[in-house]
């Protein structure tokens, strides 16, 4: 995973042992049961508001971490693996789930058959200003829940969201990659609000409706800067409220979210330029309409249209050269 992102690849235990302490924090680093010939591999794929990082060894590890100022998610992928928090009584072993480490908590792992590890790290304070965008006022404490101890079907969506991030970015065009990260950052942020964040839970009765005013902006925010990607804060901008109350009343006003509503209006001008201007080709389409990937366009367009997307030739001859197949020259 993430291998055009190699950070660190060595068998030497001094080097693995700095890696530990450089790039994750960590403070004690056990490897007496260290095979010689392991080899130690780290993937770092950096952002601005986070990181996502594979690791792997084929040795036992433990290691002890420092308190740190973003919240990772740990996705174990080899049995045999256990975290502890301090001041928890409890370890956390491999799971589905996947093991939430709060900023602010020093944590220690073990790892006894070797490790492999999917972890995304988020800054403590891009996660508050999406929480206050996203209740519409300042909070600054973020209390979330263990996976295992939240809800089971948001965990497992979480988790599919991350994976998914990890496999575009691996082998996602790069040009993609500003809309794909801010979209999918955001993204994850939202599920963990609203599946392991005990004052969203808390508090999901439904919050109070927008003006007719508030939602006609958003509503021509989204076709006016329909190329950009949506967030959480900029829904709580245009609006004027949380973009809970938002993304709420979306839902009774169009039977859809802000994004779904943004996705229609993304493939609606994509097709028009594909079927409407000559000369434009389906990439440069896909990333002038805001979609953050090709693949995520083809499989949208599809979906929507019953066809895959063409590029208008310049001199259409026969049917093919329309999106629906019609509409070519008489």
């Amino acid at each position: 995973m993430l291998a055009s992102y190699r950070l660190v690849q060595t068998s030497d235990v001094n080097e693995i042992e700095a890696a530990w302490i450089q790039n994750s924090r960590g403070n004690r680093v056990d490897m007496s049961g260290a095979g010689a010939a392991s080899e130690f591999v780290a993937d770092l794929a950096p952002f601005d508001d986070g990181s996502l990082t594979y690791g792997r060894y084929g040795s036992p590890i433990a290691v002890s971490f420092d308190a740190a100022d973003y919240t990772r998610l740990i996705y174990q992928l080899r049995e045999g693996s256990a975290i502890r928090l301090e001041g928890e009584s409890s370890e956390f072993g491999s799971s589905e789930a996947g093991c939430l480490i709060p900023a602010g908590r020093r944590w220690r792992s073990r790892y006894a058959g070797g490790l492999e590890n999917l972890t995304v790290r988020i800054p403590t304070t891009t996660l508050q200003r999406k929480l206050s965008a996203y209740l519409g006022s300042d909070r600054q404490a973020l209390d979330l829940l263990q996976p295992s101890a939240a809800d089971p079907r948001g965990a497992e969506e979480l988790r599919q969201a991350i994976f998914h991030l990890t496999r575009a970015v691996d082998a996602g065009d790069r040009k993609f990659l500003p809309k794909l990260i801010v979209s999918s950052l955001d993204d994850i942020g939202l599920r963990l609000f609203t599946s392991f964040s005990r004052d969203v839970v808390a508090a999901e009765s439904p919050p109070a409706a927008p003006s007719a005013i508030q939602l006609g902006r958003v509503e021509q925010y989204l076709v006016e800067h329909y190329a950009d990607p949506l967030t959480l804060e900029t829904l709580a901008d245009v609006s004027g409220v949380g973009a809970r109350n938002v993304i709420w009343y979306f839902q009774i006003r169009h039977g859809s979210t802000p994004q779904q509503y943004l996705q229609r209006v993304r493939l609606q001008m994509a097709y028009l330029q594909l079927r409407i201007f000559a000369g434009n080709t389906v990439e440069s389409v896909a990333l002038h309409c805001g979609f953050p990937s090709m693949a995520a366009f083809a499989r949208s367009y599809q979906r929507q249209f019953g066809a895959a997307p063409i590029a208008r030739d310049p001199c259409p001859t026969h049917p093919a050269a329309w999106p629906d197949g019609e509409g070519g020259p008489e």
